[in-house]
């Protein structure tokens, strides 16, 4: 078995399945199809839109990331949606395609100890340490991965609300966006989804699944935002203004897909213009 500290090819944190191919494929295959038990039999889910992440999960050119990107609403939110987005063979097939999702989980939950780290890590899963800003090992690899043409996935407001309420969103994916670009030289598939009523199939404190919930889940178009990433890292550009997202574009690709993605694209009044929104 493989050490979790051993570092990987991209620097940052490893990457490598520490049980092997076929371990990664067994983590996968298993958390997905309990997802599927939890969404499909315990409670009903109903998905618009599944062939939008169909196709970017397994037809997007080669070399070209995807980064998708959701609302927060329960703990159990990936794997969970996730794993009733794509079918279960895409899961335990994992080391012929290589196309799973990559995530981001905090450290002091999903690595805690050294069994923990292993299954995270065979599930494709990276520690994020809560308080060390943007530049820490972990997004550096999330951004790699991006780059060389992974999928990625991130929660933009970078926390649960159990409330249901959107929190603000954080900085994060553009500065995802704007590393992938200056790693790869190409922008990555950008795809939104939204979902309701995770956070009543697993509630705040909640130790198991309830069942008899009604899961939502709608998948938007994918963005074009090259009219930004033509920013990232240019001399004299502002990077923070350069991972924003401007309202009026994209806000209409995004305003039938959910309330969620209006609330994050509210309007915010940066260096004179009244379109600016966060990641």
């Amino acid at each position: 078995m493989d050490s979790i500290c051993e570092t990987d090819p991209l620097d940052g944190v490893p990457i490598d399945a520490p049980w092997g191919d076929l371990g990664r494929n067994f983590t996968l295959g298993l958390v997905a199809i309990g997802s599927k038990f939890v969404l499909n039999v315990l409670n009903t889910t109903r998905i618009t839109n599944v062939e939008g992440i169909e196709e970017v999960a397994n037809n997007r050119p080669p070399g070209v990331g995807l980064l998708t990107v959701c609302n927060h609403t329960s703990t159990i939110d990936d794997p969970v949606v996730l794993s009733a987005l794509l079918p279960w063979k895409f899961f335990y097939t994992e080391s012929m395609h290589g196309g799973n999702r990559w995530s981001l989980c905090a450290k002091e939950i999903c690595y805690r100890n050294a069994f923990l780290g292993q299954f995270f890590l065979s599930g494709k899963t990276l520690p994020i340490e809560r308080g060390r800003g943007l530049q820490q090992p972990a997004m550096q690899t999330a951004a790699r991965l991006l780059g060389r043409g992974d999928w990625v996935h991130v929660f933009p407001e970078g926390r649960v609300g159990y409330s249901g309420r959107v929190q603000p969103c954080k900085w994060g994916v553009g500065k995802l966006v704007c590393d992938c670009v200056a790693e790869s030289g190409r922008n990555p598939v950008i795809l939104p989804f939204y979902h309701s009523g995770m956070g009543r199939v697993m509630p705040e404190h909640g130790r198991i699944p309830r069942v008899g919930r009604q899961v939502d889940i709608t998948v938007g178009q994918p963005l074009d935002v090259s009219d930004l990433t033509c920013r990232c890292g240019q001399p004299g550009t502002d990077q923070k203004q350069a991972r924003h997202l401007p309202h009026p574009a994209h806000l209409a690709d995004l305003s039938s897909l959910s309330p969620f993605f209006a609330a994050c694209l509210q309007t915010h009044p940066v260096s004179g213009r009244n379109s600016m929104a966060t990641w």
